[in-house]
């Protein structure tokens, strides 16, 4: 059997639609609320989880970290860019509502930013033993993939920061969207998996 929509229900659901229209842009950042949490949540883990490549790297003796030295420079660059990421979600969180479309585009920004400091820290590394260089490969591929897989959770940013390219490049670093579970389960795994289990830092 057929159904009929009165006048009454007809006219509620284009006074709906006309206020979807009104609001659209502030609706569709509305609607990324829990991403913004999810990232913002993420930012302690994944400083947490460069810390723990940066430790394996020591540990296996393939950088000697001094104060002032190029690898540190990189290092401390890395971890600023993943922090700014969570200051630009901050900020948007505590934006008035006029100001947050603007500021999903600096969240893009430090996502990218971070992105691009893991890559040049890949790039600058030395690897001579087979192993080491494919564990710690998984383990950068992994967190770039997943800043990646923010970035697919966000509106598009009006001026997007560009992805520098580098003679090489991450494999697995495609986007993908992870939980905070997830890609702690899928970092430690690597770990386990390569015999540096001591190097777990969640």
């Amino acid at each position: 059997m057929g159904t009929t929509m009165t006048r009454r229900k007809f006219g509620q659901a284009w006074a709906t639609f006309l206020l979807a229209l009104s609001v659209g842009p502030s609706l569709l950042v509305t609607g990324c609320g829990t991403s913004f949490s999810t990232i913002l949540s993420w930012v302690d883990t994944g400083l947490a989880a460069f810390q723990s490549v940066v430790d394996l790297l020591a540990g296996q003796s393939v950088i000697n970290i001094t104060i002032g030295s190029a690898i540190d420079l990189i290092i401390k660059a890395v971890k600023a860019a993943i922090a700014d990421i969570g200051t630009a979600v901050s900020n948007y969180n505590a934006a008035p509502a006029a100001a947050k479309a603007t500021l999903v585009g600096k969240i893009s920004t430090a996502l990218v930013a971070a992105q691009n400091e893991i890559s040049q820290f890949w790039n600058d590394l030395t690897i001579p033993d087979a192993k080491v260089a494919s564990t710690v490969a998984g383990l950068l591929g992994l967190i770039v993939s997943t800043l990646a897989g923010f970035m697919s959770l966000l509106p598009p940013a009006p001026a997007p920061a560009a992805l520098r390219t580098f003679p090489k490049t991450l494999a697995g670093a495609a986007p993908q969207k992870r939980s905070l579970p997830q890609f702690k389960a899928a970092f430690n795994g690597i770990l386990d998996t390569n015999g540096y289990s001591q190097y777990k830092r969640f």
